[in-house]
């Protein structure tokens, strides 16, 4: 999950009016760059590894599509969504898609960004660590975020969850759950530009939530 500067494999994505994406959501670095470190340690280390594909016990046994996400729930918080990144593939004893939708350039409204980032953790292959304790034991290494001014458990989503800033200007949130082998975890942001459209803190965070309840309901 490359919640500063840009997603995984964006490289190849249009290029934008005005300030780049990449730019204001990278002012936010701090701890939020953690997270995606650990994700992208995973990414590496699948590479040099085969994939694992899930054990009977594992509930889900693959990570959803972004056309898994609501569409009339994306398009309520980024105007003019158009959806940027859109991946899916192996990690170590996992699966994970990463899907990024943004309204940066476009007319009808400020600049937004949706990211969601689904991970399907699996058994191991020794059987030894279940992908359901591998996805909580996830969730609990971002337990220190909950530390952050701004930050909150979402007891609506189970136990662990968690909603906290996603960037150090307060105009983004980040939200994390899980739901038994499946980790999900969305970010939604913006920023002001010449027509106004300030996004805060609150309203970041009851659009994330709101849509991490769409998907926690959905699976």
């Amino acid at each position: 999950m490359a919640r500063i500067g840009r997603a995984p494999g964006a490289a190849g994505r249009r290029e934008q009016d005005g300030p780049s994406l990449a730019v204001w959501i990278s002012a936010g670095a701090g701890v939020v760059v953690l997270v995606a470190a650990a994700v992208t340690a995973g990414l590496l280390l699948a590479s040099g590894a085969p994939a694992v594909g899930a054990d009977e016990a594992d509930t889900y046994a693959s990570a959803p599509a972004c056309s898994d996400v609501p569409g009339q729930r994306v398009r309520e918080l980024v105007p003019g969504a158009a959806l940027e990144t859109s991946e899916q593939g192996p990690m170590a004893d996992a699966e994970s898609s990463t899907c990024v939708w943004t309204s940066v350039g476009a007319d009808e409204g400020p600049p937004r960004s949706l990211h969601v980032d689904f991970t399907a953790h699996f058994t191991d292959k020794a059987g030894e660590v279940s992908g359901a304790r591998a996805a909580a034991k996830r969730l609990e290494e971002l337990a220190p975020i909950g530390e952050l001014d701004g930050a909150a458990p979402v007891p609506e989503l189970g136990e662990g969850a968690l909603v906290w800033p996603g960037t150090s200007d307060g105009s983004s949130a980040e939200v994390a759950f899980r739901r038994d082998n499946m980790l999900i975890e969305v970010f939604y942001g913006g920023h002001t530009d010449r027509r106004g459209g300030e996004l805060e803190y609150e309203t970041a965070r009851d659009g994330a939530v709101a849509i991490a309840e769409r998907l926690a309901a959905s699976l």
